[in-house]
């Protein structure tokens, strides 16, 4: 398990997880540049606003992009199903 310790969201963060480094930093400059432009629009609230703004927003798009997903799995489901149902039994032989 790594040990962090991160500047994030203009806070001081330690914590330990199996995540290997390179995502740990894919993750902490997206949340970042997330935070950056919450700040730019809302500026003038103070640090915790602005996180729980940020979180709102990861949050809905997690929740839509699990909604794609599963309208994508129904999507595909049903093309499978399709080609077992127009598929020989023989396998064409």
């Amino acid at each position: 398990m790594h040990s962090y310790h991160l500047d994030l969201c203009d806070l001081q963060v330690a914590f330990r997880t199996e995540a290997a480094p390179d995502r740990v930093e894919k993750a902490r400059q997206y949340v970042e540049e997330r935070y950056g432009k919450v700040k730019a629009q809302g500026g003038q609230f103070g640090r915790d606003r602005l996180l729980v703004m940020l979180l709102i927003g990861m949050a809905d798009d997690l929740l839509e992009l699990q909604e794609q997903k599963s309208r994508m799995n129904s999507r595909l489901d049903e093309l499978l199903q399709n080609l077992k149902e127009n598929t020989p039994e023989d396998g064409g032989k």
